[in-house]
């Protein structure tokens, strides 16, 4: 009987172990091998695919550039004015900085794109400005139309009036503060390519906007007055000029690349829409206006392309020139206050201004 009962036992036994071994769960290989993770991971695998395909059709560029030229605001009359005089003013304001900035370009096929930001950071000194008034006679002349298209002539100038007599002359020092956006796109022809690495040569259509805001202060200005005696003697802050541009550039370019050194040169014509407030300190008062006009832009550049970098050097020649009217708010004698009741009064605003720049471009 005992025999029996340990038989029996140990056939119980044995029983149970096979029982719990047939119910053990599964290795976490096999459960592993029954999820979904695989399925998530083709979804980011494609998102990281895209952003791969965009990333090596594309570039970060930083940007270094010294800028020089003049902008000129310039208006007047060779008929009498409310003080019974034939006059003009011109305002000079020179240009010459230092500027950096961020480009980032994108391509595809034939086509590319191209974002850029360009800034001084902060105000910086930019030589002497003036301010002079001047009489009109009858030797004088208004040469308005610097770009004619009538007359099929182009006078590279950014003077308006000529043949007059300064009355008054202020001199001073300038600061400001240059903030520029441009988008441009370009289509390629012929043998050449977006990506200057790989080598071709051909011509390309170029165009697409330009934002530009600065402002300028002129300050520790010394001033001459043609009275009798001379008034001369400094006045303190002169005035302040703040102006907002628009530029829309149209022209082409060629480009020529082998694979480790490339070239380009391009030229581009401008239509262009300016806001400005033009704020006389001593006398209290503004001049606000809008002027528009035509323009000209040519780019000289020249590279040297490694795998992953372009070093770039490039010479900008840059003119504005158009014609406007403004309103008077303000002012402190009789006379200005009642020019804010006279109407607009016509202005011409002129830019001609370079840069050579110097831009290091990653591929991505």
């Amino acid at each position: 009987m005992k025999i029996q009962i340990r038989i029996i036992a140990t056939l119980f036994c044995l029983f149970a172990t096979t029982a719990l071994l047939a119910d053990e769960p599964e290795s976490p290989k096999e459960i592993k091998s029954e999820t979904k993770i695989p399925i998530e991971g083709t979804s980011q695998t494609k998102f990281q695919a895209i952003l791969s395909e965009w990333m090596i059709r594309s570039s970060i560029t930083g940007i270094y550039g010294e800028n020089g030229g003049q902008h000129i605001f310039e208006s007047g009359t060779k008929y009498p004015n409310l003080s019974g005089l034939k006059a003009g003013s011109r305002i000079t304001y020179n240009r010459e900085f230092e500027y950096g900035g961020i480009g980032l370009k994108h391509w595809w096929e034939t086509w590319e794109i191209n974002l850029e930001y360009r800034t001084t950071f902060k105000n910086k000194r930019t030589g002497e400005g003036k301010d002079e008034d001047f009489f009109l006679g009858s030797v004088s002349r208004e040469n308005g139309n610097k770009i004619d298209f009538q007359n099929l002539s182009f006078y590279d100038t950014p003077y308006t009036f000529t043949g007059t007599q300064n009355f008054a002359d202020g001199r001073g020092k300038l600061k400001m503060k240059d903030d520029r956006i441009g988008f441009l796109a370009r289509k390629y022809f012929g043998g050449a390519n977006p990506d200057p690495r790989k080598p071709g040569s051909g011509l390309y259509l170029t165009g697409g906007a330009y934002y530009t805001y600065y402002k300028y202060y002129l300050y520790d200005v010394i001033q001459w007055i043609a009275t009798s005696p001379v008034t001369y003697g400094p006045i303190g802050i002169g005035l302040s000029y703040s102006i907002s541009t628009w530029e829309i550039p149209f022209g082409f370019g060629y480009r020529y690349s082998d694979g480790t050194w490339m070239l380009e040169a391009s030229i581009s014509g401008n239509v262009w829409y300016s806001h400005f407030r033009d704020y006389h300190y001593q006398r209290n008062l503004n001049f606000i206006g809008d002027t528009s006009g035509y323009g000209l832009e040519t780019h000289l550049g020249a590279g040297y392309i490694m795998p992953s970098w372009l070093f770039f050097i490039k010479l900008t020649e840059h003119r504005l020139y158009g014609e406007g009217s403004f309103q008077t708010f303000g002012g402190l004698s009789r006379d200005d206050i009642l020019s804010n009741y006279s109407g607009r009064y016509r202005n011409y605003l002129s830019t001609k201004q370079f840069s050579v720049e110097l831009q290091v471009s990653h591929f991505l």
